[in-house]
């Protein structure tokens, strides 16, 4: 049996333990699961080429691009867990744009996290910052950074989630305080970008508007990942 057959198989198991349904034909498997279905197109060797993930029939991932960690990804969509391979390949792709290179007088993790004074804003801070970690260990779509801090004191730390180009939010320091803002005004590219009109409900702001620093209490940091990776994916598309 081909290599590229074991792991289509290999795959079609994991997605079944899984709970979804799957359909199948000779180049194309489809998973499906309450909203959300996944169209993975195979070679003639069954080499996985493409894969489109998509929530009630609109697109919102497509690994067409990808030249390698196509089948770690599917099965990370599949499973949401993390395999040894994907982890091997995150690392041995990494690398960072100049301009997000670490500088003299940029916060470092720890530093930023000491400045975070308020227990429950330091604990919704550590939390992200697993999410962000877990995020970090899957093969990046972009520039292969998750998070780049600025300058000491007054910088930010923005979130890259699979290292695309545009950040949906940044968190400040001030008064010993977390604080998240949203990149609607930052990025030329991006600015005032309908992609983030969840966050700026989520901040009771309007993305056409300005970019205020809200203070995180009361918000879910994993509600926060979530709604970030949506927006994250609207503002790259």
């Amino acid at each position: 049996m081909a290599a590229g057959t074991t792991l289509r198989l290999d795959t079609v198991e994991l997605a079944m333990e899984s709970g979804w349904h799957v359909e199948s034909d000779d180049h194309t498997d489809q998973f499906s699961r309450a909203d959300v279905t996944i169209t993975a197109c195979y070679s003639a060797a069954d080499e996985l080429d493409n894969a489109v993930k998509k929530e009630r029939g609109v697109e919102f991932e497509n690994m067409e691009h990808r030249t390698a960690g196509r089948v770690e990804l599917l099965r990370y969509w599949l499973t949401g867990r993390v395999t040894a391979t994907a982890i091997a390949q995150a690392g041995a792709t990494a690398k960072i744009p100049p301009h997000l290179t670490p500088k003299p007088g940029d916060w470092t993790r720890e530093e930023f996290i000491g400045a975070v004074e308020d227990p429950s804003d330091r604990a919704f801070l550590l939390r992200l910052m697993d999410l962000v970690d877990e995020n970090s260990r899957l093969p990046s779509i972009g520039m292969h950074i998750r998070l780049y801090f600025g300058k000491r004191p007054g910088g930010a730390m923005f979130v890259y989630p699979f290292g695309r180009r545009f950040p949906p939010f940044k968190f400040s320091v001030s008064g010993g305080r977390l604080l998240i803002s949203g990149c609607w005004t930052g990025f030329s590219g991006i600015k005032g970008h309908p992609g983030f009109a969840d966050l700026a409900s989520m901040l009771n702001l309007n993305e056409k508007g300005p970019a205020k620093a809200v203070p995180t209490v009361g918000l879910d940091p994993d509600e926060v990942w979530q709604v970030g990776e949506t927006v994250s994916r609207a503002i790259n598309g």
